[in-house]
């Protein structure tokens, strides 16, 4: 029994490893994954006008020129490589014959008692939301440094009233830092962004698996294969087979997210909007902060309890997957039985965002144990310190219990449907299978 499950999980591995489809189907998710990391970059390359400096002639009936071309310059840094570039006009209408067939902008600014200034924005062509947000905002600014200027408020007052509000954080407990509250809350994002591959391959497991079971099963290719090795057999090297495959596919896409994220440091611009604004989120010091923390400290164990939440969630699906398909001749009825399998992965994955919006939800908590849904929602949790590691032990202890409960009696409707084609009475044949033993 052992040999013919070695070779029929390996015979099961191979045809999908060995499958053209899947090098075809990797080559492009290679390229779409780097595409995606560099998509910005990629659009600059086939070349385009948005490259091209934004010239804003500024025709001044105030004496607010200098603060609104410092403000209009100081935002642009961070929406793209190009410079607007803003100069001083004083004829209207020549400025209005020089700006015919270009794209370049006039601001006519006038003063106004009531609410210091006003602005008439004036093109020759239509102008991007993006590029008119940008210049709107940085007038408002300037519009509000100015009216603080001009009240009676001393020089040194006015500057401390433009500073940023100085915020020391601190907790009634002593062991908790600031620095730890950084790290769970970065590392809370991270996990939303490495379960969403979880969720993607939860979907592409439980398809791949209807999709063989059928074939095999449409093509009357079923009858040789169980009359050479058990169904029992059968059934596991499938899902052992589907689950390395999962993993290590899963695997390639972690390697591919890489390349793209080196790749993209290696071809942006030092001096592009991107790199200005990474440096100003200051990255580094997130990776810092991270390295520091008591949480870089527990993920000795947590990285663990989280492997092994989710290998056996794969498994859980991947049984549900085996058994709903046994029971189906084609891929049409199986699609319909695997929708509730679906919904539930999509309600576990909303359910990530929903935590944050409520902290401390004790409902979201109790949904972190419940089996196929753990598997997104649990790490999240666990991660930001919403849950401790008794409940994630709780939630593997339950998922593990599914998968045992799924392969005794699950078993005994993969049994009774593998080899039967009829496509009447789906629900009784499967509660009939249950009650055999």
């Amino acid at each position: 029994m052992e040999s013919k499950f070695k070779f029929l999980t390996k015979y099961s591995l191979n045809k999908k490893l060995k499958n053209k489809w899947f090098i075809i189907v990797n080559i492009l998710l290679l390229i779409v994954i780097i595409g995606i990391a560099n998509i910005d970059n990629i659009v600059k390359f086939f070349g385009g006008d948005f490259n091209k400096d934004t010239k804003i002639r500024i025709v001044d009936n105030s004496s607010y020129y200098d603060v609104i071309k410092n403000n209009i310059e100081s935002s642009s840094k961070y929406i793209d490589s190009s410079k607007y570039i803003v100069t001083k006009k004083k004829d209207l209408e020549k400025e209005k014959k020089k700006i015919e067939g270009k794209d370049d902008i006039i601001l006519v600014i006038n003063n106004d008692e009531k609410n210091v200034f006003n602005v008439e924005f004036i093109t020759d062509s239509y102008v991007d939301m993006v590029k008119y947000q940008v210049i709107v905002s940085s007038l408002n600014s300037a519009k509000q440094a100015i009216a603080l200027s001009k009240s009676n408020i001393d020089k040194e007052e006015l500057a401390n009233i433009q500073k940023e509000v100085k915020i020391k954080r601190s907790f009634i407990s002593e062991e908790k830092t600031k620095e730890e509250e950084n790290s769970k809350n970065i590392l809370s994002l991270l996990s939303v962004i490495i379960v969403f591959p979880c969720f993607m391959l939860i979907i592409f497991l439980v398809q791949m698996i209807g999709a063989e079971i059928n074939e095999e099963k449409s093509s009357r290719c079923m009858e040789i294969i169980i009359g050479n090795v058990s169904v029992k057999t059968h059934f596991f090297a499938k899902v052992l087979a589907s689950n390395i495959f999962v993993l290590l596919q899963g695997a390639l896409l972690l390697v591919y997210g890489t390349l793209g994220l080196i790749i993209r440091k290696l071809v942006t611009p030092a001096n592009s909007a991107y790199t200005s604004a990474m440096s100003e989120f200051d990255v580094q010091g997130y990776i810092d902060i991270l390295l520091k923390s008591e949480v870089m400290d527990k993920l000795g164990y947590i990285i663990p309890l989280i492997l092994i939440l989710i290998i056996l969630s794969f498994i859980a699906y991947s049984l549900v997957a085996g058994i709903l398909a046994s029971m189906t001749t084609n891929m049409e009825n199986y699609q319909q039985l695997q929708t509730p399998i679906m919904i539930i992965s999509v309600v576990g994955y909303y359910l990530i965002f929903l935590s944050a919006a409520f902290p401390g939800s004790v409902f979201i908590k109790v949904v972190s144990c419940i089996p196929f849904l753990s598997i997104t929602v649990a790490p999240s949790l666990l991660i930001s310190g919403e849950i401790n590691v008794i409940i994630i032990i709780i939630a593997i202890l339950l998922i593990g219990l599914t998968d045992y409960l799924l392969i005794k009696y699950g078993f005994r409707i993969y049994k009774e449907g593998i080899l039967n084609y009829r496509e009447t009475d789906l629900w009784k044949r499967m509660f009939k299978a249950i009650k055999q033993k």
